[in-house]
């Protein structure tokens, strides 16, 4: 007769082999859609004047606590670092970062994250939804403070070419799509400004969205935005 132990350890025994053999076919799958995202700068993607905005070329070092360690360690392929004006003398950053191998041990560092590793205060971290080019669009808004800077903050991820906004999401499509041996890229855009008025500034951040989303091509848009989330799935 088999005792329990005996049967534990068998069953040990079977799901490591399982898992050995998921690893031996489940090595990263460079997609086609994403050898083409690859080669695409980000410059390209997101336009440096549309509507009342314009690149503010004074401000070109304004943009930067949440991407330093990344670039330090190597976190990510490409990073655009913009700051934008408007006709009524409106900031606002936007700052781009693309990976191509969003695997589990490197995957885009959230902004509530890096800004807390900043050094900054983070509070109100809010899912929520906003409208860009007549699409839902799933966004992350928060609020960092730090030495008389406050900023509030919205952004939103995308792997492949699906919106992901909730953390556990991100991370078990992961974990789901490394088993059938598929690593995609993936993209964070994160708009910012500092402000006091924190609910003015989100209103804003989502009509600066909308108005550069309706300046792209088709296609460009949903490089940037991804898409819709009704028929979002990962290309």
């Amino acid at each position: 007769m088999t005792s329990p132990n005996r049967t534990k350890a068998w069953l040990l025994a079977a799901s490591m082999v399982a898992v050995a053999g998921l690893a031996a076919i489940g090595k990263p799958n460079t997609q086609a859609g994403m050898d083409v995202r690859a080669q695409v700068p980000l410059e390209s993607i997101f336009p440096s004047q549309f509507d009342d905005w314009r690149l503010d070329p004074a401000s070109s070092v304004f943009v930067r606590p949440a991407v330093d360690k990344a670039k330090q360690f190597q976190m990510y392929d490409q990073v655009l670092e913009r700051t934008y004006i408007n006709g009524q003398g409106q900031r606002l950053m936007l700052s781009v970062a693309y990976g191509r191998q969003q695997s589990v041990g490197l995957q885009m560092h959230r902004p509530e994250v890096c800004y807390r590793a900043g050094g900054f205060t983070v509070q109100g971290v809010t899912p929520t939804v906003i409208e860009v080019a007549g699409q839902a669009l799933l966004v992350t808004h928060l609020q960092a403070h730090m030495d008389g800077r406050p900023e509030p903050i919205t952004y939103w991820r995308l792997l492949g070419n699906g919106v992901v906004s909730d953390d556990s999401s991100f991370k078990f499509q992961q974990l789901s799509l490394g088993l059938r041996g598929q690593v995609l890229d993936g993209l964070l855009v994160r708009v910012s400004s500092i402000d006091q008025d924190t609910l003015g500034a989100h209103r804003l951040q989502a009509r600066f969205a909308d108005q550069m989303a309706r300046a792209m091509d088709p296609p460009t848009r949903v490089r940037a935005f991804g898409v819709p989330p009704a028929s979002s799935g990962l290309k």
